[in-house]
């Protein structure tokens, strides 16, 4: 009677364990990289909600100077860049808060839109 594997065997065995594996870290990779969008997308919303903020207590004077940039929002980001545009003199004036940045080769952009009352 004969006992274990012939080395064929093994070598097939360890060629279908590695293209498993392959197969399994290109997934981790892909993932890996979903996941630093998300990232991207979430601080350009975080970015994008606090201007809104800060808009909020700017007269409505002010909203066609109003400029901020990422950095000036939140200490030490770098990459995106912020445009805040209105339709001042109209009443209510709309108020457009997009951010910009260019993640893993393409630019993206998120904006937020709200209205402001001249009362």
């Amino acid at each position: 009677m004969k006992r274990g594997f012939s080395l064929a065997e093994v070598i097939i065995a360890l060629a279908i364990l590695a293209g498993v594996m392959a197969a399994l870290l290109m997934a981790f990779t892909m993932s890996l990289g979903g996941a630093k969008n998300v990232e991207e997308a979430s601080l350009a919303l975080e970015i994008a909600d606090s201007t809104m903020e800060q808009l909020k207590n700017t007269s409505y004077a002010d909203l066609q100077n109003f400029t901020k940039d990422s950095e000036t929002i939140y200490n030490g980001v770098t990459g995106y860049s912020v445009q805040v545009t209105t339709t001042k003199p109209e009443d209510p004036a709309r108020v457009d808060v997009t951010v910009s940045w260019t993640g893993k080769g393409s630019a993206s952009s998120l904006t937020l839109t709200t209205f402001a009352a001249n009362y």
